[in-house]
């Protein structure tokens, strides 16, 4: 959907982030190494910057580093707790380094046994086109960001998930530039229970820039930033096959976006958990608006994978965000029944 047209909003909330912030995991448990187990050579950032939600602030891969694995530990042995349904990765030149990535999820760390290819039945979202030669490779047509969604039904190992990737021409193959690669978000989706109310507010604020009036009575204006960095290929949230051409860093939007946006008569079954205080687990595998966003971002501690339609396949729909009002706000107005708010400020 396109035109800013509201429908039923999805977050996609980052598993990733999230642990590190609360101390479950630390970078260690983080891995990006070669097909023969020895660490991958970055030629610009570091593997940190991976994981920081920032895509702007993007690590390169040397070109030489050839086949590679991006290794990531929940560190939960319940299946139902390491669920997870779906992958993006923000601001890479896949198309640029003729990349292609599989995407397997595992309870073996070596992913000797037990595997499941998710990229082979995956949802192709966004710029996941399949690999002409196996479908089980995704194969981006253009560089910028793809992502992709599959289904979890907590039955099979998935603990770990592993991101395999190679040269287009075989896993032997030096990638012919640098592989750039700016933000991975793994998680789960929350959609919300239905559409927003009418009336909802959208905003772009050029919050960056500041009147100053001189001692003369002249006005002008100082800026600190006009809109968000652009990304390693492109500019933020574009897909295009061509990297740094002037027409596409001269059409860059600037400004802020946000949104407000009210629900109502939303049931407390999706709004919250059958008992706030409930099992440790039921906290991070739930499907109430409650423990799987307001919980999961930490209030506005947190950036989410953002759309405004969860059927849209168009990138002009998806933004990172944070909430913009601190955390969960709620009024019952029935049986059974609250209304809820969402304030939403672009992040970057």
């Amino acid at each position: 959907m396109t035109y800013n047209r509201i429908g039923t909003p999805r977050a996609y909330v980052d598993r990733l982030s999230f642990d590190l912030a609360n101390g479950w995991r630390t970078a260690a448990n983080y891995t990006v190494l070669e097909d023969g187990g020895g660490a991958v050579t970055f030629d610009g950032g570091q593997k940190e910057d991976l994981f920081d939600m920032r895509p702007s602030n993007y690590a390169t891969i040397a070109n030489t580093t050839q086949r590679f694995f991006i290794t990531l530990d929940t560190g939960m042995g319940s299946d139902t707790t390491a669920e997870t349904n779906f992958l993006a990765i923000l601001g890479h030149n896949f198309h640029e380094a003729d990349a292609v990535l599989k995407v397997a999820v595992s309870d073996s760390s070596s992913f000797a046994s037990g595997n499941t290819t998710v990229s082979s039945g995956c949802t192709r979202v966004i710029n996941a086109a399949a690999d002409a030669g196996d479908a089980s490779w995704i194969d981006p047509a253009n560089n910028g960001w793809t992502l992709i969604t599959w289904t979890d039904d907590g039955d099979s190992g998935n603990r770990y998930l592993r991101l395999t990737v190679a040269d287009d021409d075989g896993n032997d193959q030096n990638f012919p530039v640098d592989l750039q690669i700016g933000s991975i978000i793994w998680g789960e989706y929350i959609d919300f229970p239905n559409a927003p109310d009418l009336s909802v507010n959208f905003n772009v604020d050029y919050d960056g820039s500041s009147i100053v009036t001189s001692s003369g009575g002249h006005s002008f204006s100082a800026s600190s930033y006009l809109g968000s960095p652009v990304w390693a290929a492109t500019n933020p949230w574009v897909n295009t096959a061509e990297a740094g051409a002037e027409a596409y860093k001269m059409s860059k939007h600037f400004g802020r976006r946000s949104y407000d946006m009210n629900f109502s008569y939303v049931a407390d079954t999706n709004m919250f958990l059958s008992n706030m205080h409930d099992a440790h687990g039921n906290t991070i595998d739930g499907s109430d608006l409650y423990s799987q966003f307001f919980l999961k971002t930490l209030g506005s501690h947190q950036p989410f994978l953002f759309t405004i339609d969860k059927d849209s396949t168009s990138e002009g729909d998806y933004g990172l965000f944070r909430l913009a009002n601190g955390g969960l706000q709620s009024t019952q107005v029935a049986h059974r029944a609250w209304n809820t708010s969402l304030s939403l400020v672009e992040h970057w």
